[in-house]
């Protein structure tokens, strides 16, 4: 394919990559063939109406066609430039195929028997199933609040199994989980209706390829070392981060501190039996709304699903000890001064949902700085200036060492301009209904 001719330019494939050859390049390579056949004067004139040239310009237009087709086949073979059938082909050979996308909608909640003066807050990733079998499940993707005086809300939904079967029409007759309710709600009298005013869909479809790509780009291509074990525990859903800790090197056998040192000829431990059972431990950090455990609800618990995963890749008596992160609830306090004219709800609604997708996005172990805050805060449409901004936590870390009363349960309220630091087994989280909450909007 490649032309290696120093006085024309080289298409096809080269050591740069494949090189499109041009539609003006194909009809000057086509008309020089053309005058080698029939001669200098043959007539190729556009505006005389040559027959010849329309046939040229025709057959230019097809030959571009065919090298666009060879440009995408070469590329094809490659993850990072491949996609769509051939994106899918790779991720065949590597074992990984393209997931399924999960159906999305709105829910309609409606309140009936509150308390007088009682708000009723139904949390992110609350479960709303269906009445008729057979059960479909559904999580909120943010919280609502309901009420005596706002008794109905709409909030969107996620079905927790991927695809088309969380397609619902609508219409249908949904609830709230009895089971999960009855955990982590106390409804006490009221109860709460739900339905979708409109049908569910996105389940028939699949993630797309800069998804796909990026799953494929990290996946390891070894069986069991640590990072193997890591990425499949973060490809499950409910899984915000994890963390392996294998400090003896069992997981990877390969590269076990095991009779690696040895002291006058002699080892310094013998080889582990592979009837002896060796434990590495996983820290698993939740989305928020994910149960830990199962319990025979109808959303799987992270606990078991992550258990599942390892057993179907672990080699003999290799065992995981499966640990829940800690959530520190993450808040702030501070004085947002808005331009006149602006709607102070909106301005302060906008920046809590910056800072929750901010806060979300950090991993295992990882502190929120004060300056990034501050700077979200101050970029944010509509802000002239923020002040006394203090940043807070909930709770406070249960292993350290208090000389006087303890602080369980309460907040702690940083010091303006200190960073909120975690330990390695913590993991940020903040919510917009969160009480360590406290933003005064105010004019200039």
């Amino acid at each position: 394919m490649a032309s290696q001719n120093d006085a024309r330019p080289t298409f096809g494939v080269t050591q740069d990559g494949f090189v499109l050859k041009g539609v003006d390049r194909i009809v000057a390579d086509q008309q020089a063939r053309a005058r080698e056949m029939f001669g200098e004067d043959v007539d190729l004139d556009v505006t005389s109406g040559s027959a010849l040239r329309k046939v040229l310009d025709a057959v230019s237009w097809d030959t571009h066609e065919l090298w666009r087709g060879m440009e995408a086949q070469f590329y094809a073979n490659f993850v990072t430039t491949a996609s769509g059938a051939g994106l899918d082909l790779l991720g065949t050979d590597l074992g990984l195929s393209r997931r399924d996308l999960p159906a999305v909608g709105e829910v309609l909640l409606t309140l009936a028997g509150g308390g007088p003066g009682r708000r009723y807050v139904l949390p992110e990733g609350s479960v709303i199933v269906t009445t008729a079998a057979p059960t479909r499940a559904f999580r909120m993707v943010e919280a609502v609040v309901l009420d005596a005086a706002v008794p109905a809300a709409t909030v969107g939904v996620r079905a927790v199994p991927r695809g088309a079967a969380g397609n619902l029409p609508a219409q249908q007759a949904l609830q709230l989980d009895p089971g999960w309710a009855a955990l982590h709600l106390n409804l006490g009298t009221a109860t709460v209706t739900a339905t979708n005013p409109n049908p569910f869909g996105g389940g028939e479809l699949t993630e797309p390829d800069a998804d796909y790509r990026a799953r494929l780009l990290g996946l390891p291509r070894t069986l069991w070392t640590p990072e193997a074990v890591a990425a499949q525990v973060l490809d499950l859903d409910g899984v915000r981060d994890a963390a392996l800790f294998d400090p003896l090197g069992g997981v990877d056998v390969s590269q076990s501190y095991f009779s690696m040192f040895l002291f006058g000829g002699r080892a310094f431990a013998k080889p582990r039996q592979v009837g002896s059972p060796y434990y590495f431990d996983i820290l698993v950090a939740t989305e928020p709304g994910w149960p830990w455990r199962t319990g025979g609800g109808p959303v799987p618990g992270v606990y078991d699903t992550v258990l599942e995963t390892v057993r179907q890749f672990r080699p003999a008596s290799v065992f995981p000890n499966i640990t829940q992160a800690d959530v520190v609830d993450v808040g702030i306090r501070a004085t947002v001064v808005v331009q006149a004219g602006h709607d102070e709800d909106a301005i302060r609604a906008n920046l809590l949902d910056a800072l929750r997708a901010s806060v979300g996005s950090l991993r295992l172990g990882r502190g929120v700085q004060y300056s990034d805050v501050l700077l979200l805060a101050r970029t944010a449409p509509g802000v002239i200036d923020v002040q006394n901004l203090h940043l807070r936590r909930c709770p406070p870390a249960f292993d350290a060492v208090a000389l006087g009363d303890p602080a369980f349960g309460q907040s702690v309220e940083l010091a303006i301009g200190d960073n909120l630091t975690l330990r390695p087994q913590e993991v940020a989280q903040l919510s917009i209904d969160s009480q360590l909450i406290d933003i005064v909007v105010s004019a200039p």
